[in-house]
């Protein structure tokens, strides 16, 4: 690619995204709340037992969170059927990159994950609720449905070790999922 091109290329892209979409709005601070459904695929492994990925089990879940700048902190419940679900507290980077109605959403984190009912291992009757960390990473495409109304899918990655006891016993777990979504969120900035 010419010099020329590789100036040009970039102040084209950025002109258009301008013109056709108006100026994002970046708030300084927001806590939003999102409801959201899809599939995930687990994979878990311990010392005598390796878990294949999951084909794809269906997923309920709700999301309360907040940002300041770039910081984001949330806690998230996922709801695999009774008795049996997943979750977390996370703290970690996020950012949205768009304009006002149309936006991409890449986030990172890390933080505090508890199991219950083998909702990302094994489930079987009697399997012990387990607690651990997990990192996450995600993006998703969100559109403005009205002025706090987000309609969105992404797709979150993790990776999570987890144990009935002290996380350095010998029943721990280590593992990784993805969870591919549609979500409705309802965010208020400042």
């Amino acid at each position: 690619m010419s010099p020329m091109k590789r100036v040009l290329a970039p102040l084209i892209v950025g002109a258009l995204l301008l013109v056709t979409g108006g100026m994002a709005r970046a708030d300084v601070v927001a806590v939003y709340l999102q409801g959201q459904g899809g599939l995930s695929s687990a994979s878990a492994e311990n010392g005598s037992h390796s878990g294949s990925p999951s084909s794809g089990v269906g997923v309920l879940g709700l999301q309360l969170g907040a940002r300041l700048l770039l910081f984001e902190g949330y806690v998230n419940y996922d709801r695999f059927g009774e008795d049996v679900a997943v979750s977390r507290a996370i703290l970690g980077l996020r950012g949205g990159f768009g304009t006002s109605s149309l936006r991409l959403v890449l986030r990172g984190g890390v933080g505090g994950m508890v199991e219950q009912g083998g909702a990302l291992t094994v489930r079987e009757p009697g399997v012990p609720n387990r607690r651990g960390v997990v990192a996450r990473a995600g993006a998703a495409l969100e559109g403005r449905l009205a002025s706090a109304l987000w309609l969105g899918a992404g797709i979150d990655s993790e990776v999570f070790y987890i144990a009935p006891g002290s996380l350095f016993g010998s029943n721990a777990v280590q593992g990784s999922d993805i969870f591919a979504s549609l979500h409705l969120l309802f965010e208020l900035g400042f």
